[in-house]
């Protein structure tokens, strides 16, 4: 017999090794170098085949790379045609974190207009969706995008794909981002057609200036700038809401956020570093001049308004979001105290609530009936704003961020509605979080000059109180001042309210001087979205009331779950707090209720859970008081308004200066009398600031009286959600990717179960027993099909814990079986304590079973406890030799005293370990002495 014929492999260059051809050859191919060639086995074996080709996947869309040495105004195509991941594979993240980080650092050492190029674009090159499906994972196609790196435009634009509004809304609450999946359930606004009507509207909204700038001097060099060091940077980027969306380079911060964590390897600190360098740079004002007007664009969105109008979106580069976020941490509180009082809408802390509160003490003043109001609308204001009066009272009041802010405002910057270029020349750029800022320097000169008592400014929204007298000279003052800036006062959209008989003369000149002002009555006189007098709050209320029926519908299409979710963080109490805090809604009682009922009905809707009154009221307390955390508006009211009125009581006596300081706010004396009557005793927090501490003293006396007025059952079950871990399922995000979401009818039951309603018809179950419609049988019947599932959970859980830990064990260890042939759940391998290994055996008992209930009447966790001492019996041989612990965790939520020591330790070693991670790729980039410092900080 022949030898067989053998060849070299062809990718393998200076490689001696020998296989068979045809298939020794093609297998060593297809396995090394799958990724590069797809051998012919018919090729001759001495020369490499010519044959060999990258595997053709079905394109979804023909792409072509761009021509070498194009221009920055390729972005806005690429942003339109480019679909860009959402979130980067884990595998992919230290790769991705690595690239970026050397784009960055070219980008700053070179300062040409190519390397910025090459960052603005690398969403779009290395985390752009793969065009194609293919055989290999979603990590290995974006690692191929990383590594080549190659910058693609598409023939067409990519279409994005058709799903369900509510999917989508599931999708966002899977992601943590819950205000957008709110603004996507309650939008009324709908996309706008690109068209000239559109563009037309759009260029209206972003006018040219109205007189040639006028701008201060350039900064050199050697100008006073911000600097920031690395943990400022983690800060602010952690502070970037979840779903914040991405700028004119599809860079977003949520790719930041994850690039900059520990499953970036020791690529993320790095990246993190040159993040930081990149922000010191841009405050540094040295930025390619050729680069401003993209790096501080934005991307647009136009919306139709229910009146016709159009809604501009704009969202700056993530890049310059970051930047100006770390000079609002700069200078935020100096900038505040200089503003205040007269300027509550940057870095104030409640400062719409002391607006409310000394706006309502105006009105209310006895020795005010002859005065007036008047509320000022400035048109168009942050997008007409002149540049040159922001950028000199930049220049004077902070001049760490001048460098910074005359690159951003001193040229004009680019905005594309899709590729459609609209120029931004006056204004402060929407989205910009210095925008607050620098609007309210610019009109501070003119508003401190204002003599009216009452003088309260929320940015563009202003609020004049005083004789008519002083009013009319304040607004001829301030009419013409603000015009100069460029602003133009909106005549049909201010509002007049007289305290008292004005005198004709006076309102005419108030028409003359604003002509087409509203007057308003008290039922038509609000602030800031919230009504000033008692006779427009029950008009507020049944608004609110009528907004939670409308979203009913939408929450019973999504699961339950994320609808739950929604409605307690979101569209219940949460959605009418500011009502609450500003507004004495408490002397409503009546329209409460109503409110009250109509969430009722809905949470009972969303859960399919029929409540009794006491259930109601249950699930009405905050979730460490045993309830589901669907606060009730007639409760509430109360505490809310007085924390507010409490926290704001200072601020409040600046603005409104007339008593002195010692300022009474309106309905104050009225709320803690019915404080009194309802909390007998008398008590008050500690710190009536705030708002937790005085709910925490009624909810505490409602959860008193359920308990006292419950026996057996109930009971039990009242003392077993005095335990913190009762209800940490109710805190947890619904998530598929995380194991935490719930199918509709287990958040059915575990309701049901925590409030103590019917969660079935009384049957009987197949053991032969009599199934109540409490339903507890099923939570201890031995013929149960979910305790296995229940145990193997917990198992698999404290195992994986355990090796992320650094812990490697085994579930159901060999040979450690006791005398009847049962093992214990778990063994690590190595040593837990005292040089002994940990063996563990897990539980779940019925907090409810007649065995246990006298004794989880009186004390919550009790059968939990009798469990782990069987336990401990049940393995007393091994106890020798191991470390035994039980995890006894009851159906009701307590845990045991052992399960908890067990996870506290766990717990901690999880954290150390995470520690030891980010140290040692800190060190691994750091000098000693470095090192040292990041390590204290750590």
């Amino acid at each position: 017999m022949s030898s067989p014929t053998k060849a070299t492999c062809p990718y393998c260059p200076g490689s001696p090794k020998l296989y068979v051809v045809p298939r020794g050859l093609h297998v060593h191919i297809t396995k090394m170098h799958r990724d590069v060639a797809n051998p012919d086995p018919g090729a001759s074996p001495s020369t490499p085949n010519s044959n060999l080709a990258l595997p053709q996947p079905v394109p979804t869309i023909t792409v072509t790379p761009t021509a070498p040495g194009h221009s920055l105004e390729v972005l806005p195509s690429l942003k339109s045609s480019v679909r860009v991941l959402r979130h980067i594979p884990k595998g992919a993240r230290s790769l991705a974190a690595g690239k970026l980080c050397d784009v960055i650092n070219e980008a700053l050492r070179t300062n040409e207009t190519e390397d910025w190029l090459a960052l603005l674009s690398f969403s779009f090159s290395a985390l752009r969706v793969p065009e194609s499906r293919s055989n290999k994972s979603l990590t290995s196609l974006v690692k191929e995008n990383i590594e080549n790196s190659e910058l693609f435009l598409p023939d067409g634009c990519v279409g994005h794909k058709s799903s369900s509004k509510y999917r989508a809304i599931e999708a966002k609450v899977y992601d943590g981002d819950l205000r957008g999946a709110v603004r996507l359930l309650m939008s009324e606004s709908s996309l706008a057609p690109i068209n000239e009507d559109t563009l037309g509207a759009m260029r209206e909204k972003h006018p040219s200036p109205s007189k040639p700038p006028s701008f201060p001097p350039e900064p050199d060099r050697h100008s006073v700038h911000l600097s920031v060091a690395s943990a400022e940077v983690a800060k602010a980027l952690g502070s970037f809401h979840n779903g914040s969306a991405s700028g004119l380079d599809g860079l977003s911060p949520q790719h930041l956020k994850e690039l900059t964590s520990s499953s970036a390897g020791s690529n993320g600190p790095r990246l993190l570093e040159s993040l930081t360098c990149l922000c010191n740079f841009l405050l540094k004002g040295m930025l390619n001049l050729q680069v401003t007007p993209y790096l501080y664009g934005a991307s647009l969105c136009a919306l139709s308004k229910k009146d016709g109008g159009i809604r501009p979106i704009a969202v700056g580069s993530v890049i310059r979001r970051l930047t100006a976020k770390l000079g609002c941490q700069a200078v935020r509180d100096v900038m505040s105290q200089y503003l205040q009082p007269h300027q509550i809408g940057f870095g104030t802390t409640r400062g719409c609530e002391a607006a409310i509160h000394a706006t309502r003490t105006f009105v209310l003043e006895r020795d005010n009936t002859d005065s007036v109001l008047v509320k000022v609308d400035l048109r168009n204001a942050f997008n007409c704003l002149n540049r040159d009066v922001m950028l000199q009272q930049v220049l004077e009041r902070v001049p760490s961020l001048y460098p910074f802010l005359y690159q951003c405002y001193s040229a004009s910057s680019n905005l594309y509605l899709k590729d459609e270029l609209i120029s931004s020349q006056v204004g402060a750029q929407q989205g910009d979080p210095l925008g607050p800022l620098i609007f309210c320097l610019a009109i501070q000169q003119t508003i401190v000059k204002l003599k009216s008592p009452l003088n309260a400014w929320y940015l563009d929204d202003g609020t004049i109180g005083g004789k008519p007298g002083e009013v009319m000279e304040d607004l001829q003052l301030l009419i013409p001042a603000l015009k100069n800036v460029g602003l133009e006062v909106n005549p049909t959209k201010c509002e007049l309210f007289t305290c008292g008989p004005v005198s004709k003369f006076h309102l005419d000149n108030l028409e003359s001087l604003l002509p087409g002002i509203k007057m308003v009555d008290k039922t038509g006189l609000s602030l800031l979205g919230a009504p000033i007098f008692l006779e427009g709050v029950s008009a507020a209320l049944r608004m609110k009331k009528d907004a939670l029926v409308n979203v009913r519908d939408h929450l019973l299409n999504l699961s339950s779950h994320v609808a739950l979710t929604l409605l307690r963080n979101c569209f219940a109490t949460p959605r009418m707090t500011y009502i609450l805090r500003t507004s004495p809604t408490w002397k409503f009682v009546n329209e409460a209720k109503e409110i009250d009922r109509e969430l009722r009905v809905t949470l009972e809707m969303v859960l399919n859970v029929e409540l009794s009154n006491t259930q109601w009221v249950q699930a009405a307390l905050p979730i460490r008081y045993g309830g589901l955390g669907i606060r009730a508006v007639e409760g509430l009211g109360l505490v809310a308004f007085l924390a507010s009125a409490h926290g704001a009581a200072d601020l409040v006596a600046r603005i409104y200066p007339e008593y002195g300081g010692n300022f009474p706010v309106s309905y104050v004396s009225d709320a803690l009398a019915q404080w009194s009557d309802t909390i007998p005793c008398g008590k008050r927090p500690d710190n009536p600031v705030i708002q937790k501490q005085w709910d925490d003293i009624l909810s505490k006396r409602v959860y008193d009286s359920l308990v006292g007025g419950a026996s057996g059952v109930d009971l039990a079950r009242l003392k077993a959600l005095e335990r913190a871990e009762s209800g940490a399922w109710l805190h947890a995000l619904p998530s598929p990717q995380l194991g935490t979401l719930l199918d509709n009818d287990s958040l059915r039951i575990s309701a049901a179960l925590r409030l103590g309603a019917r969660v079935c018809a009384a049957h009987r179950c197949r053991c032969g027993v009599m199934v109540e419609e409490d339903g507890h049988h099923g939570l201890s019947c031995q013929r149960c099909a979910g305790r296995f599932p229940r145990h193997h959970s917990i198992n698999e859980i404290v195992r994986r814990a355990l090796v992320s830990a650094n812990v490697p064990c085994v579930l159901e260890p060999p040979g450690l079986s006791r005398t009847d042939g049962k093992r214990p759940d778990g063994l690590t391998l190595v040593p837990w304590r005292r040089g002994r290994c940990l063996v563990w055996d897990a539980t779940c008992v019925s907090t409810y079973a007649a065995s246990h209930l006298r004794q989880t009447t009186s004390c919550a966790g009790s059968a939990a406890e009798s469990a782990a001492k069987s336990k401990h019996t049940k393995y007393s041989a091994l106890e020798t030799a191991y470390d035994f612990v039980p995890v006894a965790i009851e159906t009701a939520g307590p845990w045991g005293s052992e399960a908890h020591s067990f996870f506290r330790e766990l717990g901690r070693r999880l954290r150390e370990r995470a520690a030891i991670l980010v140290l040692g790729r800190i060190w691994s980039n750091r000098s000693p002495l470095q090192f040292s410092g990041e390590m204290r900080r750590v």
